[in-house]
């Protein structure tokens, strides 16, 4: 549950001494879970979790849009988590996020830096459903309606690497300048 919820998850990459996950039940209710009920109780403990692990990244220091990376077609599961925490986690993204500029050279970038190989020619990034770049070339001539996309409290970006049938999603933020003030005026 973790892996697809609150480890999915990334404000800039660091992580707190405090930052820890704790499901318990101490059996008070007197519900039962039985195994005809595991399936609802774990989708109901998903949907949950996801919504407060989101609530993190939202809360976020200087956070005003929420970036959804999807990485598909991945040789593993954990490729594509690689892939995408890696695109989640940089400034460049980030701060290009924060500016509405649909840069897919900083998103191609990133996953190249990744440490999990891919084939640049069988890549493609889409924003918001728009295809930025496919087969090693760009499609610039969709960078006004992908800025749009930049615009929303939401960005969903998603890269198809080509090398497999697994997918992950991380979860991040953009990169303001409220975040470097507010983490340049505190000392812990």
């Amino acid at each position: 549950m973790a892996d697809e919820t609150f480890n999915a998850i990334t404000v800039d990459g660091e992580c707190s001494t405090n930052d820890s996950l704790f499901a318990m039940a101490s059996g008070a209710s007197g519900v039962t879970v039985t195994d005809d009920l595991y399936a609802a109780f774990l989708d109901g403990m998903l949907a949950v979790s996801k919504e407060l692990a989101l609530g993190i990244v939202r809360g976020g220091e200087g956070a005003t849009r929420v970036i959804a990376i999807t990485v598909r077609d991945a040789r593993t599961v954990d490729d594509a988590r690689q892939v995408a925490r890696t695109i989640a986690n940089s400034p460049l993204v980030k701060t290009a996020v924060h500016g509405a500029d649909p840069n897919w050279g900083r998103i191609v970038a990133a996953a190249g830096r990744s440490g999990i190989t891919f084939d640049i020619d069988r890549l493609m990034v889409r924003v918001g459903g728009i295809l930025l770049f496919e087969h090693g070339l760009p499609h610039d001539e969709a960078a006004p309606q992908a800025a749009e996309v930049f615009r929303r409290d939401t960005v969903d970006v998603e890269l198809s690497l080509g090398t497999g049938d697994a997918s992950a999603t991380i979860w991040g933020c953009d990169l303001s300048a409220e975040y470097v003030r507010i983490n340049g005026e505190y000392r812990t």
